[in-house]
Parts: C-alpha cells; structure tokens; sequence
C-alpha cells in the first residue's frame, strides 16, 4: 500500500445537505440505446494493472493512498463487464477438485467476458486519454449516470446478468461514483484528485449489501457446507 508522501492537505468540507448514495429504482434509460462497441470489432486486452489506474497517476501526478482506493472503483466497475454471474454449481465443485487453479490452455471459463472497447481500450490506450475518460467519469455532476445508462452497460446488464439485478448492480456503481465525485468537491486542488478513504469505500459497501441482503443467494452458486452452514460467495461479502 503506498503512503501519502507530502500531498496537499485536503481543505475541510464545507457544509452540504446530505444526499441519499443509493437511488432504490431503476436508472436504467427505455429509450432504444444505439448499437454498444462490443457488438462491433473489439479487442479484449486484459494486461497487468493499468486499466485500473487512477486518472491522478494517469496524468502524470504523483501516487497517494486515494489512488489505491480509485483503483478499486475500476475494479468493480469492470467486473460487470468481466463476469455473467457465478460459476455454475458443477464447474464450482470442478474447479474446488483442482485447488482452483487453472492450467494455461485450458480455454476460458463459461461465465467470462470480453470487455467492450471503450474499457478494452484502458489496457493498451494512451494513459492521458484513459485519464481524460476516467476524470470525466468521476467529477462530473451526472458521470454516474451517464455511465450506468450508456449502450455498453446496458448491454452488459442484458447479456450477463438476471433483470432481478439489474437495479442492485446500478444501484452499486451509481453509489461507488458518486462518493467519489463528492471527494473531489473538497479536496485542496479541487477535481485534481479523489480523496475516498479505505473506511469510506467499505462503509458504502456495507450500506449496499444490507440493503440488498435478500438477494444474496441470487449472486452466488456456492454448494459448498462448512459446519456453521453454507458460505455464500457473494460479490463484496467480508
């Protein structure tokens, strides 16, 4: 974990009239979407780390902890685009029968996904225009949004998720962003940077799988019993 190395001091926020983080209904547009990129030619570059990079590091500043925390952000937004839901039960005993290891060349498992080519392109783009698309992303009044509404989630959403949780996971990301837009209306050099802490993320997280605790067993396939009763692999459970 890197440490905060003689960043500028975060200002103290000013008094706002809090908002609720999580919307509780659809956001979902019914509008006919246009055509996502992941219909069209698409390149699924998945390399080392650099598609969740924050937009601070990406334009050449130097790293703090909140960008470690940013990072996270990517990674839950992008699971979305990575994953249709669990393994089935079969392919979890499977994989438990192989130390849940996979050998190379052994295909990929049924529940992967390309990543549409706007997000495959934050594998081997350039780092100032991945940089720009994250920032826009992030400080923006309406970038959750826009975001959660745009063709290419949308079409994630129909394609590799059941409509039971198609709220929920909007729902999620709409949350996770907006923190984050908050963050960069208080911080010293305002929309520089996002300053989210650790307890911050995880208490939103929290927030969200309370809310959403009866549809648990809906986000996992999990057959596996230990002597206090099932573990349910959900998404973010602790």
């Amino acid at each position: 974990m890197a440490i905060l190395q003689n960043a500028e001091e975060p200002t103290q926020p000013e008094p706002v009239e809090p908002k609720p983080l999580f919307l509780r209904h659809s956001t979902r547009k019914s509008a006919i979407l246009p055509e996502p990129d992941c219909k069209k030619t698409m390149r699924a570059l998945r390399t080392g780390t650099f598609p969740y990079i924050s937009y601070n590091v990406l334009s050449g500043r130097r790293h703090t902890q909140f960008d470690d925390v940013e990072s996270f952000l990517y990674v839950l937004l992008l699971f979305f685009f990575s994953y249709a839901g669990a393994l089935s039960v079969s392919e979890l005993r499977e994989a438990d029968e192989a130390g849940f290891v996979r050998a190379i060349g052994s295909g990929r498992p049924s529940h992967t996904r390309n990543w549409p080519r706007k997000y495959a392109d934050w594998a081997d783009g350039e780092a100032e225009q991945i940089g720009n698309h994250k920032h826009i992303a992030v400080t923006t009044t309406d970038g959750a949004m826009t975001l959660i509404q745009s063709a290419e989630f949308v079409d994630c959403l129909d394609n590799n998720w059941p409509e039971e949780l198609h709220d929920p996971i909007c729902d999620l990301i709409h949350a996770s962003f907006t923190i984050f837009h908050r963050s960069t209306l208080h911080t010293a050099a305002k929309r520089s940077r996002t300053e989210v802490s650790h307890a911050d993320f995880v208490s939103m997280l929290d927030e969200w799988l309370n809310l959403y605790c009866h549809l648990e067993d809906k986000f996992s396939n999990c057959p596996f019993k230990q002597p206090e009763g099932y573990v349910w692999f959900s998404l973010f459970k602790r």
